[in-house]
């Protein structure tokens, strides 16, 4: 797939020509690839330095997350970012949405120089506590839709421990969704906009300060705990960081809750390494490390 970059990126040149031959876009090239996107850079004379967010397809399908279109989370890239950005967040600038007629579709937004130095702990844990304060978008997130965070967490570790059964050929004995959702109904926390991928490599970073946070993809509202507890298992959440951070409730959630967060984070990171992203041994490392977590919630629910 990755190999594909050069022609999305020559396709996105005929497109800039075709629709914004006024914005003079020179020097694009291809500046980063993902999972679900191609992310390309410009020089403009009118607007500056330009990233542009291309999809690999019209529509996303993989072992961890049901069918998605990409247009959808394009249009929830730009409106997450300029939401948060208004309540004092870092985002880049956005530029312009172009939805094509043809299926092209693509983000233009500031390009953020960074250098990928690892980010300052602390302003993680800030820029972090920032996105949990502001007041929650009216927009409707792709990977939540209609449903409330337990029974989304109750649905996905049901059907993506499904997956790691088949692939590895194992039985993985989790939580029954009842269970899940039964721990997360009694959670008292207040439902904030989570990121749910915040980690370094979504982090804009010049010697070390972050000048600001992409990748809305994978946005929920729920408990800050949740992306707290999958900050954690990214082996993030250190001492440091929860200065930044502050005080919170979220930081105090029930052992039970946090454990079913945590789990929701190993399970994810085991279907990635088995199918996304194969990788035998770290795949092993996270069904294990799913196995351990559900044998110590399970320890704490009579």
């Amino acid at each position: 797939m990755y190999s594909r970059g050069p022609a999305i990126v020559s396709a996105l040149r005929a497109q800039l020509d075709r629709h914004y031959s006024n914005w003079q876009v020179s020097n694009l090239r291809l500046e980063a690839t993902g999972m679900e996107f191609v992310v390309s850079r410009g020089d403009s004379p009118k607007l500056g330095p330009l990233a542009f967010r291309v999809p690999w397809d019209s529509h996303f399908a993989n072992d961890n997350d049901e069918s998605v279109d990409a247009r959808n989370l394009l249009r929830q890239e730009a409106a997450i970012s300029s939401h948060v950005n208004a309540f004092g967040v870092a985002t880049p600038t956005v530029r312009h949405l172009h939805v094509g007629g043809d299926g092209f579709d693509f983000l233009v937004s500031e390009f953020v120089v960074h250098d990928g130095s690892a980010p300052d702990p602390r302003q993680f844990g800030q820029i972090l506590r920032a996105i949990h304060d502001c007041p929650v978008p009216e927009t409707k997130l792709v990977m939540q839709g209609e449903r409330e965070i337990g029974d989304l967490i109750a649905e996905r570790l049901l059907r993506r421990s499904r997956v790691i059964e088949e692939i590895a050929g194992m039985d993985l004995i989790l939580p029954e969704p009842d269970c899940v959702r039964s721990v997360l109904a009694q959670s008292s926390a207040r439902s904030s906009l989570l990121h749910m991928d915040a980690r370094p490599e979504n982090l804009l970073t010049w010697r070390g300060n972050i000048r600001a946070i992409v990748d809305w993809s994978n946005a929920l509202i729920g408990s800050p705990a949740l992306d707290l507890a999958r900050i954690e298992e990214y082996g993030q959440l250190t001492p440091d960081f929860l200065h930044g951070y502050g005080a919170s409730e979220a930081a105090e959630a029930p052992p039970s809750e946090r454990l079913l967060y945590r789990l929701d984070t190993a399970v994810m990171l085991a279907v990635v390494f088995l199918s996304e992203a194969p990788d035998p041994t770290r795949a092993k490392s996270q069904i294990e490390r799913a196995a351990s977590l559900w044998e110590v919630f399970r320890s704490r629910i009579p």
